[in-house]
């Protein structure tokens, strides 16, 4: 009975004084941080042609996006880029950390992570007989 006090006693001391507790508790469904309003900050295309060129853009009076993802699974946009506004609804989909969006008759699948109140998009073309290969990194703040 006393090593069992004893136990028990070095036990809550350890949860009590350690910085990873046994308890920790997570929520199963990661695309919850995913629902929320993102602001563009920067996006960074490399395209794969006979040399490689990267492309920068950032967050400006002309390029401005943001994108709500709701936990109805509908997603909406609302951007300005050069001067032209475009504004539109469409749906979202996850599965692990592969992101899926649809609207009107473009689909885009990606891989996204979250990081702090920073939301990173990933996409990825293979050369086609009309495009080169491709690679768009996009990055969204809360």
């Amino acid at each position: 009975m006393k090593m069992l006090k004893i136990f028990i006693f070095l036990f809550i001391s350890v949860q009590l004084f350690s910085n990873q507790s046994f308890f920790k508790i997570s929520s199963k469904y990661k695309n919850l941080k995913l629902i929320d309003k993102w602001i563009f900050e920067s996006s960074e295309t490399t395209i794969s042609a006979e040399e490689e060129e990267k492309v920068f853009v950032y967050k400006d009076d002309k390029n401005i996006e943001t994108i709500t993802f709701d936990k109805s699974g509908v997603m909406s946009y609302n951007s300005m880029e050069e001067g032209e506004r475009k504004k539109g609804e469409g749906q979202w989909l996850v599965k692990e950390n592969r992101l899926r969006i649809i609207v009107e008759t473009d689909t885009i699948n990606a891989i996204y992570y979250i990081e702090q109140d920073l939301l990173t998009i990933v996409t990825e073309s293979e050369e086609s007989e009309e495009f080169y290969r491709n690679k768009m990194i996009v990055k969204y703040k809360k």
